[in-house]
């Protein structure tokens, strides 16, 4: 992984979190004009970011994630090749929030950063790509992590074996796509929960047929 030294001073702001989730949202980005742009995988995907311009720590998990997918198939190793992706995702949260008391309150914004970029990679993936079974092996590996306990949202939650905010992520993303972007979306949920990785949960319409 690159040195990650120039992230040493990385501050997040709450007030920069709305203008970054409308540019996921609403996407206007190809592999003409996005910051960021690789082709990697077996068969090749072309892969881009999601913007004309990139934070250090977007640039960075896009690297991560670049590079998982990039390992060729013969060299490819389930466990140790995902468990490496996950430590190097791990180090990136923590070069940005080194101080656990700091992070415990203030880790909304360098989890979100590492959610979008890979629900960003899970757009782009075909459904029976290899490359999307990668990434369910990194989230399992990541939830082996453990970290510490954060407070989010007024609750206690373990960083990494909850997975903090992926749920109500995901959920988001996933009720603003349609088409293509839907299917691999819902692909990935579905590739989840088979494989004993992680439920998600629309909580808004559990509760609605609740009631």
């Amino acid at each position: 992984m690159e040195d990650l030294t120039h992230l040493d001073d990385t501050i997040f702001e709450e007030n920069e979190y709305t203008a970054d989730r409308m540019q996921r949202l609403w996407p206007k980005y190809t592999m003409s004009n996005a910051a960021l742009t690789a082709t990697c995988g077996n068969p090749p995907i072309p892969l881009h970011s999601q913007s004309d311009e990139t934070s250090p720590s977007e640039t960075a998990m896009f690297n991560i994630l670049t590079d998982l997918i990039s390992i060729p198939a013969h060299e490819y190793q389930k466990h140790t090749s995902a468990a490496k992706t996950a430590r190097a995702t791990n180090f990136l949260y923590l070069w940005l929030l080194p101080d656990p008391n700091f992070r415990r309150t203030n880790s909304y914004s360098a989890i979100y950063t590492i959610w979008s970029e890979l629900f960003n990679f899970v757009k782009q993936i075909p459904i029976e790509h290899e490359a999307m079974q990668r990434l369910i092996g990194f989230i399992a590996e990541l939830k082996k992590i453990d970290v510490q306990v954060l407070r989010i949202w007024g609750r206690d939650i373990r960083l990494w074996d909850e997975l903090p905010l992926l749920n109500p992520e995901f959920i988001e993303e996933w009720d603003q796509r349609n088409g293509v972007e839907w299917d691999r979306l819902q692909m990935f949920r579905e590739k989840l929960e088979a494989d004993d990785v992680y439920v998600i949960h629309d909580l808004r319409r559990t509760v609605a047929r609740e009631n």
